[in-house]
């Protein structure tokens, strides 16, 4: 996802020269083409975060619309005091791009983990918030954020995601992106989890049942009329890897409670009860109940 994220902005960038991108000393090998050809519009930060979400909104009150890019926690959790009165407050242009969502950074400790930043984000005024799935929905979603002026959170997975959207692809904010369709029940996601839920309905396939995916790219602004097309006699579950306080499934509550709906949703959400273990996404996803078992447990018990 960082690839088709890096990729589209420059492409957008080569066309507005108000479009900054900042790093806080990462991506590299990620960023270099962009600082290369575009050396006016890329800023290193260094490792001062909150220097560097100060700088972007001090660049977006002059009528910038800058990127501020890093891994997961360093430009949420260590800069939280700035986004929230230097961007949010003062609704200033600024796109926090989260790279490494949940255990991506997995073998490099809790430090790295990115678990409770969309309730975190989704807590502060004016901020919206997007989680793409897979490099299509993120190319489209990047474009979408240029021309957006508004406070946004952008989480990215690390990188080698699959597509499994079809191409070509329309998104439309705060709507659902169908990817299947399925008779025995529904499983709503958002981010690079999705991975792990596509396997999750080729296994149940096998099993014969056939349950529809639901990509969820925009957490802030869920619309009523996709709430109210799922199928409330079926199984619905809602995966992500992020903590069950303030996440998808939060979003998804708050919203049916609001439009007083009647609908059970079962959420499938990152435990944080073992902290210690170090080691790669797939390995702390299985251990933290977001694997295929985990997805596809809850259909045997209503099918």
């Amino acid at each position: 996802m960082r690839d088709a994220f890096v990729r589209t902005l420059l492409d957008e960038a080569k066309r507005d020269k108000d479009v900054v991108l900042i790093t806080g000393d990462l991506g590299f090998g990620v960023l270099e083409k962009f600082e290369s050809e575009l050396p006016s519009q890329f800023i290193n930060a260094g490792v001062a975060e909150q220097s560097m979400l100060g700088l972007a909104a001090g660049m977006a009150s002059t009528g910038k619309r800058v990127f501020v890019y890093s891994i997961g926690n360093f430009p949420t959790i260590r800069a939280l005091e700035q986004i929230r009165n230097d961007i949010c407050y003062m609704n200033n242009s600024v796109v926090i791009v989260a790279v490494g969502s949940g255990y991506s950074y997995g073998s490099q400790g809790y430090t790295h983990h990115a678990l409770e930043d969309i309730a975190v984000m989704r807590a502060l005024p004016n901020m919206n918030v997007y989680s793409p799935a897979d490099p299509l929905e993120t190319e489209l979603i990047t474009r979408e954020l240029v021309k957006n002026q508004k406070p946004s959170y952008l989480r990215l997975g690390r990188s080698g995601e699959r597509i499994f959207n079809r191409n070509p692809l329309t998104l439309e904010n705060g709507r659902f992106n169908q990817i299947h369709r399925g008779k025995d029940g529904t499983i709503l996601f958002t981010g690079s989890i999705g991975s792990n839920v596509i396997e999750a309905r080729d296994f149940l396939l096998t099993q014969g049942i056939e349950v529809g995916v639901i990509s969820i790219p925009y957490i802030s602004s869920i619309c009523k009329a996709d709430l109210e097309s799922l199928d409330s006699t079926k199984p619905i579950i809602s995966v992500e890897e992020h903590t069950i306080r303030g996440g998808l499934t939060s979003a998804l509550l708050e919203r049916i409670s609001t439009f007083r709906l009647n609908i059970q949703i079962v959420p499938v959400t990152a435990e944080q009860n073992n902290l210690s273990n170090i080691g790669d996404q797939n390995y702390l996803r299985n251990m933290n109940g977001l694997g295929v078992p985990q997805i596809t447990s809850y259909f045997f018990q209503n099918n």
